[in-house]
Formats: C-alpha cells, structure tokens, sequence
C-alpha cells in the first residue's frame, strides 16, 4: 500500500503533466513509494531522464503546477530580468528544445495591453533569418503570456567583453555585420526589434570552462560560432522617456543603447534600431556604451545633452569607413542614419574572415556535355544561392580568357575569398578540359569491332558445320572400315619382234 505522501506527490506530477500513467505506475512500483520517500522517487525520475533538475526542485516546492504552459513541458530556468522570465521548454511535437519567456501582463502598462501584445508577437514569426532566434509561437494560456523562441545555447555580448575586453576592430565588425542581417530581415518584414544592443544579441555555440577554486564560468566562442538576435518583437510599447516617472525607470531598458529621439516619441521604432546597432559596435571596439552614468536619470542626461566620445579617440586602429559608420548610427538625425543593408555592405570589406559563416553546400556539379558522352563540352558553373549573398560571399563572375589560368590564380586576388571556397566564377574553361570521354570512345569502339570480327567468325563456321552435313556421306566411313591400298597396275610394255625370234 502506497503512502499518503506519496499519492500526493504523485497527484502533484499527474497534474503538472509532466508524466504519463506507464512512468506514476512504475514508481508506484518502487519500495520506496510505500513508506512516502518522494525524494527517493523524485531522484528515480531523475537518473531515468524523465524529469530535470529544476523540475524536482519545483515539484518539491509544491510549484509543479507552474512546471507547463500549454504543451510546453518547462526543464530549465535560463534567466529573469524585469517582466519576463525565461525558460529552457520542450514540446512534444517539435525535435529541439525551445526558449519560452513568461511576460508579467503588468509589465506592459501603461502604453500596451496583453492582446495587442500577442498580435505584434505572433506577427514576429513571419520573420525567419539565419541570425535570428526565430519566434515559434506566442500567446495566452489564461493570464499567462508567453513567447517561444529558437533555443540558442550561447552567451550574450555584454558578458564575453565583460571578460575578454574590446574586441578587434575586424572581429567587432563581423558580430555586428551579422546582427544587422537580422534586423535588415525585420525591417523587409515591417518588424521593429526596439532593443538592439549587447544584452540581446548571443554569440553561439561557446566553450566554458568551471573555475573550480571560484566557480566562475569563463566563456569563449567555438570555431564556426554566430551572432544571433533574440527577442525581436517582445519590445512593449512604450512613451517617451521623459514621461517615465522614477519608480518605472526599469522600463526603459537598456537606456545607454536606446536613441536619443526615445527621450520625446515612443518606441519601439525602425530607426532606433539602426542607433542600436552603431551604439553596439562602439561597445565591442571600446568596451564602454557610447553614454555611460551611474544611473539611469545620469545616462538620460547625456543622452538628451552631450554627444558620445568619437570612437576614433578611443581606438587609433580603426578603418575610416568604420568611424565614419559609427558616427552616422549615433547620428540624433534618423535620416542621417545608414540602413541595415548598407551597414551590412560597408562593414564586409573590414570583416574578420574566420568568424564568418561557412556557406551552406551548394547544388550539386551539373556534368559537361562531354562527360554526359553527348555534344562537345560547354562550360558550366554553380549556381550562387541567397544564402552566399546573405552571408556575405558575393559570386565573382569573369569572362573567359584565352590564356587560361588555373582557377586558383583567379580566385588569388579575389577580396571575397575568405575561406578558399569556389566563388561561382564563370571561368571553368581555365581548367583543363577532362580528356576521360575521348579515351572511353575510343574503348567503346575497339571493343564494338573485337564483338562484330568475332559474331563474322561464329557464323562462318557454323555456316560450313551445315554444308557438310547436307552432303552424301561416305560408307565406309559409316563403317569404320579403311579400304585397302590396290595396287597401281603398270601399263604393259609393247614388245618388239626381234629379227632372231623369225
């Protein structure tokens, strides 16, 4: 007979969801059940991979019904900043964990209400970009509201310079040429993030290591690692800053990347984006926001008031289009600023080519007529995908030449070349035209007049087997018998009458 304490705990999980009645039998089955050790059970479900760390810690709270929303099966708490908190999810219909955040509906007053919320959110999900975490669902589960990301298990900016330092101006420029794709990809879709900065853009995949002595995580990014924005569309609508009374000033976010026109209109908007941007590279290439204060009011002053220190003071190895860049994203005139598009573009020459996105594999090699064995060879090349102008490999296209170099020599100058890959020239008459389909002609020939000399052969013979069997045999061939030798009779000699003989 199983203990109270024990159908409790199991009424508890029967209700959060979390297991099905085949798993609450099974520990039902256990010693411990009957003498009401949850524990014991609880580390049973654990060691079988049915429930995670965080989800027996809750249940033990008494807080499992708070452990689903919806179908969404809560594994892991991730973070909590003002209004939201955000989870580690798994569903049953998709393969992969997802991020769900948990917005307080409070946390949208006083400019914004929860439906309007969701309507914004859900329209996010029409936007899909490599460098986003793309939003997957969003919506209500009674009071609870809820947004659902791409999981991406990486660290945010603002912690890798907080350990490494300003980063190169190459590498600086890579990170944030990726993240303007991503809000390039909202803006086409009409989508204004409203809080660009280093605190929402991640950098994964990492490497971490524990300090054993400290316990602190140090992180550092993998081979192949990228910038990825989250959040986009979970930006609350907001009034102008100056209207912010000072209890509410933890809704304004993160002021020191916010634009200055946010101090008189309300947000989120396109343009201020854009600032995010400028304000975020600033940040990887000095370490520091381009307004800092030790508060919130003192940083809304600078904003509202002075102008950033030039960056160039900063860094002295900065390229020129690079401070020039920067100088228009912080512009206070959002006309002045560049578009995403052409931050994308004139950042690209400047780019770290080892932090770059390794292009996806393209179609696979259309054979030439003359390794199809059909009409005489034509050049062919592969044919560039948007994913290679997205990720910044430009195809390079040549005319022919007649002094045709190998394809190495073309590519050797070519500034796009970042990782050896073919840049889809069309110059493949540089090289050496396969001489494979002359050579199997030939054999095919040879092999064509040996099977046509031998079927002549075959039928010769079998011609003349027919002959001889249609002509009159010989008896004694029959019989076996040989004839016998007669021998030659030799013609008889005239005689000739002697004189003496008459």
């Amino acid at each position: 007979m199983s203990h109270p304490t024990t159908l409790q705990y199991l009424d508890g999980l029967r209700s959060s969801r979390l297991l099905d009645d085949a798993r609450l039998s099974e520990l039902l089955t256990l010693p411990e059940a009957a003498w009401g050790d949850t524990d014991a059970l609880a580390r049973h479900a654990q060691q079988r991979g049915w429930l995670s760390a965080y989800q027996v810690s809750e249940l033990r709270e008494g807080r499992g019904h708070a452990l689903t929303v919806v179908a969404y099966k809560l594994v892991e708490k991730l973070g909590e900043k003002p209004g939201t908190i955000t989870y580690k999810a798994l569903h049953p219909a998709l393969p992969d964990p997802v991020s769900l955040s948990v917005i307080d509906p409070n946390w949208l007053a006083p400019a914004d209400g929860p439906d309007d919320y969701v309507a914004r959110t859900q329209a996010a999900c029409l936007v899909n970009d490599p460098h986003l975490t793309n939003v997957l669902d969003a919506g209500r589960d009674g009071e609870t509201l809820f947004v659902v990301q791409e999981y991406a298990d990486g660290c945010e900016l603002n912690q890798l310079i907080g350990e490494m330092g300003a980063m190169p101006p190459s590498l600086a420029a890579e990170y944030t040429r990726q993240a303007a794709l991503a809000v390039q990809a909202a803006h086409a879709a009409g989508v204004a993030h409203g809080a660009v900065s280093p605190h929402t853009l991640i950098l994964t995949p990492v490497k971490r290591k524990v300090d054993e002595a400290t316990g602190f995580v140090s992180v550092r990014p993998r081979l192949g690692s990228v910038i990825k924005l989250t959040d986009l569309g979970m930006s609350p609508r907001r009034p102008p800053f100056n209207e912010t009374t000072f209890g509410n000033t933890a809704h304004v976010g993160e002021i020191a990347f916010q634009a200055p026109e946010r101090m008189t209109e309300a947000g989120p908007a396109a343009a201020g984006d854009l600032y995010g941007l400028g304000a975020t590279l600033y940040f990887l290439l000095a370490a520091r926001a381009p307004h800092s204060g030790g508060s919130v009011i003192d940083v809304m002053l600078q904003l509202q008031q002075a102008e950033p220190t030039p960056i160039e003071t900063l860094r002295a190895d900065l390229p020129a289009e690079v401070v020039t860049l920067i100088r228009r994203c912080l512009s206070r005139d959002t006309l002045a600023r560049p578009s995403a598009a052409e931050i994308v573009i004139t950042l690209l020459p400047h780019c770290e080519a080892a932090a770059m996105p390794q292009p996806p594999a393209g179609p696979a090699a259309v054979l030439s007529a003359s390794e199809t064995f059909t009409t005489p060879g034509i050049p062919t090349a592969h044919i560039p995908t948007a994913a290679h102008y997205h990720a910044g490999y430009a195809p390079v296209v040549e005319p022919l030449h007649d002094d045709h170099l190998p394809l190495a020599d073309h590519l050797a100058d070519d500034p796009h070349d970042h990782h050896g890959e073919d840049q889809f020239t069309s110059n493949t008459a540089a090289r050496p035209r396969p001489k494979v389909a002359a050579k199997k002609s030939m054999t095919w020939v040879i092999a064509g007049l040996l099977l046509h000399g031998t079927a002549v052969l075959l039928l010769v013979g079998w011609m003349t087997n027919w002959f001889a069997f249609l002509r009159t045999p010989d008896k004694t061939e029959d019989t076996g018998i040989q004839k016998k030798a007669e021998p030659t009779k030799a013609t008889p000699k005239k005689k000739t009458r002697r004189p003496m003989d008459e």
